[in-house]
């Protein structure tokens, strides 16, 4: 067989290997054009292409088959939903998005973890054993991943029915909550980055935040998101957002000392919306961690004047006022541990 036989071959079994990967994720064959779907669901071309959109998915040219079974019920779950009188199709591409954009974020990950798997074994250039990883693999962060998803929400359904029934918590339907908000950055993440290796930078980000997301849930906080060298959460428990302060700057840094956090805390209602929080609540809190020192952390007036009435035991000190965009007056306060 000729270079260019055998090259053909190997690209032919590639592209082979690529279809039976996709026919696996998707339950089967597509067969289905963009217009095909919508009218076999019932449902308007615009409003599928819109819900797309919203999910993510990059656009399908008209005359492309790339649809199956599995769209048409996503299409029919979607339309059971807009069933429901509480929703409309504004709150369904709501919904959309926030899903697209969630498991865009974890497909991506995902895919990385199945690349490094199949390296590791040595078999990244055999197409049948990308193909098998995949179908080994792949169960088994689906159904972690239901497991995952349902304890969370055991979790966040206890919040809310603690919020109808007027006990302290969290809320999540339009409506402004009190909580504390922080935000914990790692500082001179830019010149650390420039030092060292790919491995090593992904081996630091992965401490940052598996810490923090033990320290957070550990005080019965959450956390929103993470910007990669920073994470935002929330605590509806004062003493324990400023616990989560404290610890994270106790078991986030490593023994080369080169993960040093600044903190920024602030107090007052947000407007929690698809799992992440907004106002000016969050936004102060931002700015306080862009000012903290490293290895400090910035409390905002609301927050300090939280703290003095629970009576906590911490050194609380007044820095110097700040102005900064959208705040000329911040009066923020370094909390520290009180020394034994």
């Amino acid at each position: 067989m000729s270079p260019s036989s055998s090259g053909d071959a190997a690209a032919g079994r590639w592209g082979e290997a690529q279809r039976e990967v996709e026919d696996f994720l998707l339950g089967g064959e597509r067969f289905l054009r963009r217009a095909d779907v919508a009218a076999r669901a019932g449902v308007g071309l615009e409003q599928t292409a819109r819900l797309w959109s919203a999910l993510g998915f990059p656009r399908v040219p008209d005359d492309v088959t790339a649809f199956g079974q599995a769209d048409l019920d996503a299409l029919a779950l979607v339309e059971e939903l807009l069933g429901d009188e509480s929703l409309d199709e504004a709150e369904a591409l709501a919904i959309a998005r926030t899903l697209g954009q969630s498991m865009a974020r974890l497909a991506e990950w995902q895919a990385n973890l199945l690349r490094r798997t199949i390296a590791e074994r040595g078999s990244p250039d055999d197409p049948d054993a990308v193909v098998d990883s995949v179908r080994t693999l792949v169960p088994l962060l689906e159904k972690l991943q239901a497991y995952t998803w349902r304890r969370h929400l055991t979790v966040t359904a206890g919040r809310m029915m603690s919020a109808i029934s007027g006990e302290p918590g969290e809320d999540d339907d339009g409506r402004a909550t009190l909580t504390t908000v922080g935000f914990a950055d790692l500082v001179g993440f830019t010149a650390l980055s420039r030092a060292v290796d790919a491995d090593e930078l992904r081996s630091l980000l992965e401490r940052f935040e598996s810490v923090s997301t033990d320290v957070v849930s550990r005080h019965g906080g959450r956390i929103v998101k993470t910007l990669g060298d920073e994470v935002l959460f929330v605590c509806a428990d004062v003493a324990e957002a400023v616990e989560i302060a404290f610890d994270l700057h106790r078991e986030v840094p490593d023994d080369d000392g080169r993960l040093t956090l600044r903190i920024g805390l602030a107090h007052g209602e947000v407007l929690p919306r698809y799992g992440d929080v907004y106002g000016p609540v969050v936004n102060i809190a931002s700015r306080l961690t862009s000012h903290a020192r490293p290895g400090t952390t910035l409390l905002d007036d609301e927050l300090t004047d939280a703290v003095r009435d629970q009576g906590l035991d911490v050194e609380l000190r007044t820095v110097p006022p700040l102005s900064v965009r959208g705040y000329k007056h911040l009066k923020p306060h370094v909390v520290r541990r009180r020394s034994s």
